[in-house]
């Protein structure tokens, strides 16, 4: 009787039984290219895929890039692979798509304006 006439009284003390749904993360992501121009791409994709122990590994993000040498598709990451240039990569954070995608043109813009030569668009 007591816990109902405190709840009438401060009914903002009553649990919430509501859920936010989880968003699919994404990991944003660089390919740090080893020339002499210092090429770099960065990149979001779904976190899912890289995921080692609930946590993103960059050594799996590397692994997966690298096949991508093998595919008939002409990308900037192909060329310079072809080549033989190799890369490291830095993982920058994970977030939901949209957060994500905007961390991705920020990281873009900042790194064209700093001089340095962005792959992501000259494939």
């Amino acid at each position: 009787m007591l816990k109902g006439m405190f709840n009438t009284l401060f009914p903002s003390t009553k649990k919430e039984t509501k859920t936010m749904a989880n968003s699919t993360q994404y990991v944003v992501y660089t390919r740090n290219f080893k020339s002499r121009a210092k090429q770099i791409g960065v990149f979001a994709e779904p976190a899912s895929t890289y995921k080692v122990n609930g946590e993103v590994h960059g050594g799996k993000i590397k692994f997966k890039n690298l096949a991508v040498k093998n595919t008939a598709r002409k990308t900037a990451t192909n060329k310079l692979l072809s080549k033989g240039l190799d890369f490291t990569v830095e993982v920058l954070g994970v977030a939901p798509k949209n957060s994500a995608l905007t961390m991705k043109s920020n990281i873009i813009s900042l790194l064209k304006k700093s001089g340095r030569k962005v792959i992501n668009y000259s494939a």
